[in-house]
């Protein structure tokens, strides 16, 4: 049985790119990120190097003379000197041919056997002619007594006994026809038998003789063996040479394709020239070898444009800010605005034209710094630590890799370069994310350095780090990592004042519970400040379940109800007498003033600076939700009212730490409300109202799926069962006591009838698409309040913290 998969739609795969890309703002900040792309593609094109000084091999150098690049370099001389001394220690082949040995020896033989029978049978016309045929032959002159002389029996047996047995010792063992054929050769030759098949190396050492030298040994072996007379001696001397014939033969042949191989397998001879090498210094003459370090990066120097590069460039830099648009999972996120794309150009332009500037700088200027070391000085880790104050974790990895792109481009760097880049960035990324103030940023510069120093020496011994560089290296390292603290500083300011950021170290600041506003809550409003905070403490261990900005969430919370400090009266958690000003409004009045906390928050945020992220917050805690005690009092009181005159104008959350600061207002109140908050009534209401929110449509526009909820639900539990745990119980009188059950009965009663108007309303509300949800939240309510009498209500409050709080009228009190 096959199985079957699904096939790639490519149209479906383009709709769905559209749709992220087009779910960001497309305005002036794409534009200006577009452009910037680019500039520093173009900039990556214009070559840093300038051609060279060259100096004559003797003349003493005028200036220093720097390399700007690693190059490898043939030295052609050493390179023909060397493969030289090869070739004259290489073996010339050499082919034996032992027939001629065979053959001399037979001449010689025949030579004897025809004077022997011409001698013996008299034959003197025989004879004359043998030593005519002879003459001619080899071209000689000899007279009838020479040849008879040979015939003479002492003259034979020598030959027979002595002669021929040293001439084949000699002759098969290889006799050169010259030896200055061996004028290349110094150590050994090659000796093969005809078919090559069998080879032998014989060493020059052992002795080698050619055809004269033969000639010459057997002149003296017949003199100095003294065994035959003058005349016989010379007749064996002048014949016995014209029969000799040289036994080996050169083969040029397989001598010159033996030499060729070996002469290919001999490496030139290369002087690697490093970056930042000092080829020569002022006032010091020029050798020879720095004449051609000289040379080559004349040669090697490109001082054109290069159009090839930067096309790459540019193509490679949209691909990677592709990454700022896109997600692999598909979940959008939070929308890339206009001012955070020309936040993100600002930076790259800025980094690039520093590059450009200080590279060219670098090459122009006459010193000894060292330019290969020098990129490991610019603070790319502090650059990219600006993201992390603004931008989610896929964001501000991006912004690292597109920074160390072109920084290793802009300074004509390689592969190591960019990935210190890249590393250090992503290091201090990792360390500001654990800052809690500006102290602790200055104290990560020990990390910092720790971790440059590993990476930087790491990617410096991939391009040949030298020993004398160590020191240099080092102390770059170090000032990168006081730049990286010092750029972080200085510039975060610029971002919250120029780009209207919240940035992390605002965050921090607005934390400190002596800013004004949190001052003039606390001392005016000290039941929404005490509310602010348990609901901050909230939102901070449940944004990090979730892998949300915890600190942001914190911050928001702590900030979500100051629009209360212009009527604080008018919300239940402030009313410490008991009086309750919506009693003598109506419901619709109180609803407004329920409503304007929301604007006044949001105007005092903007007043105070404290952020764009921190107002919408302010603005969206409350969504779209309605105060549940308000419209059942409208409709208590027959008024038919609609329900869209009764919602906050919103808008609804758009990010998960708005969605959880709801949340967690939500919960706070209820169970602040409930009377009895065990740890099962605290986890049956948490996860009841979640889930109404849920099904509200509240959360239709953040990016938190089911799973986050089941850990929001989860970590609001264990928050608030540690708010609200158990006390020691103690006795008291019994009359107190009687008084305490009569008012924890009538408590029980209000709480079931406020308790069945809460899960009425709440099923009003639940969208009409949703049955399944609306059925389910029925029914949970129906089993609450069935399986226990003394179920606490979870009264209109649940609904918002202001609805809770102000919902305790008159009516439902008696």
């Amino acid at each position: 049985m096959t199985q079957k998969t699904n096939p790639l739609n490519l149209f479906l795969l383009y709709q769905h790119i559209r749709s992220m890309f087009f779910y960001h703002e497309r305005g002036f900040g794409m534009i200006a990120l577009l452009s910037v792309i680019i500039v520093l593609s173009g900039l990556s094109g214009i070559p840093l190097r300038q051609a060279p000084v060259i100096f004559v091999a003797g003349e003493v150098a005028s200036k220093d003379v720097i390399a700007d690049r690693e190059i490898m370099i043939e030295d052609v001389e050493a390179t023909r000197f060397r493969r030289n001394k090869i070739k004259a220690l290489q073996p010339l082949v050499f082919d034996i041919n032992q027939d001629r040995a065979i053959k001399a020896r037979e001449d010689i033989l025949a030579l004897l056997h025809t004077l022997n029978t011409s001698i013996a049978n008299e034959d003197q016309t025989s004879l004359d002619n043998m030593r005519k045929s002879f003459n001619k032959k080899y071209i000689t002159n000899l007279d009838l007594d020479s040849f008879k002389h040979l015939a003479h029996p002492t003259a034979q047996e020598y030959a027979f006994t002595t002669l021929l047995p040293w001439l084949d010792k000699y002759l098969l063992a290889g006799v050169l026809p010259d030896m200055r054929l061996l004028g290349s050769s110094q150590n050994a030759i090659i000796i093969r038998n005809k078919a090559g098949v069998k080879e032998s190396v014989r060493s020059i050492e052992n002795g080698f003789v050619d055809i004269r030298a033969l000639v010459v040994a057997l002149g003296n072996k017949i003199r100095t063996d003294n065994v035959l007379n003058i005349k016989m001696q010379s007749a064996f001397i002048e014949t016995f040479p014209m029969l000799l014939l040289p036994t080996l033969t050169l083969n040029h042949e397989a001598s010159n394709a033996r030499l060729k191989s070996i002469l290919l397998a001999v490496e030139p001879v290369f002087y690697r020239i490093n970056r930042g090498e000092i080829i020569v210094r002022m006032g010091d003459r020029v050798t020879r070898i720095a004449q051609l370090k000289m040379q080559a990066l004349f040669e090697s120097a490109n001082t054109s444009f290069n159009l090839a590069k930067s096309i790459g460039v540019f193509f490679l830099g949209i691909t990677f800010a592709i990454g700022l648009y896109m997600t692999p999972s598909g979940v959008k996120g939070r929308i890339l605005k206009d001012k955070d794309q020309l936040f993100i150009a600002v930076i790259l332009l800025l980094t690039g034209t520093a590059i450009t500037f200080l590279s060219h700088y670098t090459y122009a200027v006459n010193s000894e710094l060292d330019r290969s070391l020098f990129p490991y000085a610019f603070p790319i880790a502090g650059i990219a630590g600006l993201a992390v104050l603004i931008f989610s974790a896929r964001r501000y990895c991006v912004f690292g890799l597109l920074l160390s792109f072109y920084a290793a481009l802009l300074f004509d760097a390689g592969i190591g370069l960019f990935l210190f880049y890249f590393l250090s960035s992503m290091m201090s990324t990792w360390l500001i994310l654990r800052t809690q103030s500006r102290q602790d940023v200055v104290w990560s510069t020990i990390p910092l350095f720790l971790w440059l120093f590993i990476v930087g020496f790491a990617s410096a011994f991939l391009h040949g780090l030298l020993p004398d560089q160590y020191g240099n290296l080092a102390a770059f390292l170090v000032i990168n990592s006081l730049f990286s603290i010092l750029v972080l500083f200085a510039l975060s300011p610029v971002l919250e004042m120029f780009f209207g950021y919240t940035t992390r170290f605002k965050l921090m600041e607005l934390l400190s519970l002596d800013h004004p506003l949190l001052q003039e809550l606390m001392m005016a409003v000290p039941g929404t400040y005490h509310h602010a905070l348990v609901v901050s403490n909230l939102v901070e261990s449940a944004a990090k379940a979730v892998g949300a900005n915890s600190l942001l969430a914190k911050v928001g919370a702590l900030y979500h109800d100051i629009g209360k400090i212009a009527r604080p009266d008018y919300f239940a958690e402030n009313q410490f007498d008991g009086i309750n000003p919506h009693d003598k409004l109506s419901p619709a009045m109180s609803c407004l003033i329920l409503f304007s906390h929301v604007k006044q928050g949001a105007e005092l945020a903007q007043k105070y600076q404290l952020g764009a992220e921190i107002t919408d917050m302010i603005q969206q805690h409350h969504g779209t939700r309605i105060p549940a005690s308000f419209y059942h009092k409208a409709v208590s009181l027959g008024e038919n009212p609609d329900k869209e005159d009764y919602r906050y104008p919103g808008p609804l959350p758009q990010t998960k730490e708005a969605a959880i600061l709801m949340m967690a207002d939500t919960v706070e109140a209820a169970i602040r409300a409930m009377g009895d908050p065990s740890p099962a009534r605290i986890r049956t209401s948490v996860e009841m109202l979640i889930k109404n929110i849920y099904a509200e449509g509240q959360l239709d526009e953040t990016d938190l799926t089911f799973k986050d909820l089941s850990k929001l639900i989860e970590s609001f539990t264990r928050s608030l069962t540690g708010l609200n745990h158990q006390r020691i119980f103690y006795p008291e009188s019994k009359k107190n006591n009687e008084v305490k059950s009569e008012d924890a009965h009538t408590s029980k009663l209000r709480d079931i009838e406020s308790t069945s108007l809460l899960f009425a309303d709440r099923t009003d509300n639940i969208p009409a698409h949703d049955d399944s949800n609306k059925n389910s939240n029925i029914s949970s309510a129906s089993n609450i309040a069935n399986t226990s009498s003394d179920t606490s209500a979870l009264n209109t409050a649940s609904e918002s913290s202001d609805s809770s709080d102000t919902g305790n009228s008159k009516e439902n009190k008696e």
